[in-house]
């Protein structure tokens, strides 16, 4: 498990990145949709990585291989909003 966690978390920590980016570069009337979602995706990268998993979580290599496509979708801004709910519904089934 601990090898699923290790690569889970890099993925998730690269998927928050490029929606950082792509939140960077988003139009004015979009920041302050995307802004809590930003925000709630680095919240829960952070207790990923603090490895604040819920009881009984069992990360497979499924579920490394969900949050790489996921990361790979989020390289605009134009997918971010769609990018950051994925992100989030994905890593709430974790912490």
């Amino acid at each position: 498990m601990s090898n699923n966690l290790n690569k889970l978390i890099a993925e998730a920590r690269l998927a928050y990145i490029n929606a950082e980016v792509a939140f960077q570069s988003a139009n004015i009337n979009d920041v302050e949709t995307l802004q809590p979602k930003v925000e709630t995706a680095q919240e829960l990268v952070e207790k990923l990585e603090a490895r604040q998993l819920k009881d009984g979580i069992v990360i497979t290599a499924a579920d490394v291989a969900k949050m790489k496509e996921l990361r790979e979708q989020i390289n605009d801004a134009a997918t971010l909003q769609q990018g950051l709910t994925k992100l989030i519904s994905i890593l709430v089934t974790f912490v």
